[in-house]
């Protein structure tokens, strides 16, 4: 169903541009999707700046390592994808990433960590 009440639209329009702000300059389609209820994405704009405010004591890149493991073990497919692209971006390693999974492996299982391998380019083997 997609939002057909231009009022609604408008202030779903303006409620992205300022979550886009927020969030650096991006913003994903996830975010569009619930912004045909301004309403929930008011709430998740919300929430995304109590978790993010005075957020300073744990470096980034750990933050999104945590972020992406609780994607897995929530089989949230964009969570999993954007949170290891913004590790990597924060300086995260292929190995940190690896030590990452095998945590998300020991505590949730087999099922959780499948979701995360396309994070890594398939090696070849012969």
């Amino acid at each position: 169903m997609k939002q057909t009440n231009p009022e609604v639209i408008e202030r779903a329009r303006q409620l992205l541009l300022e979550l886009k702000e927020k969030r650096g300059g991006s913003i994903l389609t996830f975010h569009k999707q619930i912004a045909n209820d301004p309403d929930l994405l008011t709430a998740f704009s919300q929430q995304y700046d109590i978790c993010n405010k005075n957020m300073h004591n744990i470096p980034r890149k750990y933050k999104e390592l945590m972020i992406m493991a609780l994607g897995c073990a929530l089989k949230a497919q964009t969570t999993i994808n954007v949170h290891a692209k913004l590790a990597v971006e924060n300086g995260a390693t292929v190995e940190e990433l690896g030590e990452t999974l095998r945590l998300v492996f020991m505590l949730a299982g087999a099922t959780s960590l499948i979701p995360a391998a396309e994070i890594f380019e398939p090696l070849e083997c012969e």
